[in-house]
C-alpha cells in the first residue's frame, strides 16, 4: 500500500491549467515507495480504486482567481455539497463517494496555485512556474506530518 498519494489535476496544454501537473512531476522525481504520483485531466471516480487505502492524499491543481503564483494549502472534508458532473468533480465529492463505497478515505488535502493565463499552450507563466518549488515545499511538510484516517 502506498502511504501517500499525489494527484496532479488539469490540462498541460491549457498554460497555467498544467500547474497541478508540473508539481506531481516534480515530485514524482524524488518519491520514494510509499509515494504514488498519478496526473489526471479531470477526477473520476475510477480514482477511488486507487487511493481509498492511502494513508493520505494530496490533490494539486490550477485555481483561477486570485493573485498569480499564489500558493493555497487546505485540508478537504468528504462532502457532498460541490460540483459533481461528468465534466467537473470537486475532491470533497469524490472523498463522500470513497467513504460511501469504502466506509473510510484518507486524510485529504488540496493544493492550489493561481494560474494568470489559461489560454492554449504548454508553458507556465513565469509566477506560476516559480511558485512550482514553494507547492513543492508545502506538500513535503504535508507529507511529514502525521494525520488521521478520515
Amino acid at each position: 500500500m502506498r502511504e501517500t498519494w499525489i494527484v496532479g489535476i488539469g490540462n498541460p496544454l491549457r498554460g497555467d491549467d498544467g500547474v497541478g501537473w508540473a508539481v506531481t512531476e516534480a515530485l514524482a522525481d524524488s518519491a520514494n515507495d510509499s509515494i504514488q504520483t498519478v496526473c489526471v485531466h479531470q477526477l473520476l471516480p475510477e480514482l477511488l480504486d486507487s487511493i481509498h487505502a492511502a494513508k493520505r492524499v494530496i490533490f494539486v491543481d490550477a485555481r483561477a482567481n486570485g493573485e498569480p503564483g499564489r500558493v493555497m494549502v487546505t485540508s478537504i472534508q468528504p462532502t457532498t455539497d460541490g460540483p459533481a458532473s461528468s465534466h467537473q468533480l470537486h475532491p470533497a465529492v469524490l472523498l463522500a463517494m470513497g467513504v460511501e463505497l469504502y466506509g473510510r478515505m484518507p486524510a485529504a488535502t488540496l493544493v492550489t496555485i493561481t494560474g494568470q493565463d489559461f489560454g492554449f499552450k504548454e508553458q507556465l507563466s513565469p509566477s506560476v512556474q516559480q511558485a512550482i518549488s514553494e507547492a513543492v515545499c508545502q506538500i513535503e511538510e504535508i507529507m511529514q506530518a502525521k494525520e488521521p484516517v478520515l
